[in-house]
């Protein structure tokens, strides 16, 4: 009887030890998620701003980020004073200055890449932005909307 009761506490640190791992993994893949995440604010008028929240995929050490491209998630919305939340589209993407091969996918609120990016919610609506792969060391994504002149946000690459 103190065998099994010996073996099942074990068993149980072990499994707590495990799971404690895969927090602390959490923990630091969201770390790079916000270190590699940028915030713009636009004033669009006294009482509507343009929030938008670029955070650059590559750094990240996680299955769900292939190398094959260049990725960016960019989330959007404008927060008006009346507390409300309207979507906002953001167009003519670039990456290091070009618009060449870059393609825009909308992700729903539970597309799985929204899990690297730390500050994700629902009001926010949310694009990957992916380019040809480049070896630049420098990188510039930039964008524009319906209220405002184009919008460059720089990154760089951590080799």
């Amino acid at each position: 009887m103190m065998r099994y009761a010996l073996m099942v506490l074990v068993v149980l640190m072990m499994n707590g030890c495990a799971s404690k791992l895969t927090e602390d993994q959490h923990e630091k893949l969201m770390d790079y998620g916000m270190a590699n995440s940028k915030k713009i604010e636009i004033k669009n008028s006294e009482t509507s701003k343009t929030f938008v929240t670029v955070t650059y995929l590559n750094p990240i050490n996680h299955e769900l980020v292939t190398q094959e491209s260049e990725k960016f998630i960019v989330g959007t919305y404008t927060a008006t004073g009346d507390s409300t939340f309207d979507k906002v589209t953001l167009s003519n993407f670039q990456v290091n200055g070009t618009d060449e091969n870059v393609s825009v996918t909308p992700l729903n609120q539970d597309a799985p890449l929204l899990k690297l990016v730390s500050s994700a919610n629902a009001w926010t609506h949310y694009v990957l932005v992916q380019a040809p792969k480049t070896e630049e060391i420098k990188m510039e994504i930039s964008f524009e909307n319906d209220r405002s002149e184009r919008v460059a946000v720089k990154f760089r690459k951590d080799y």
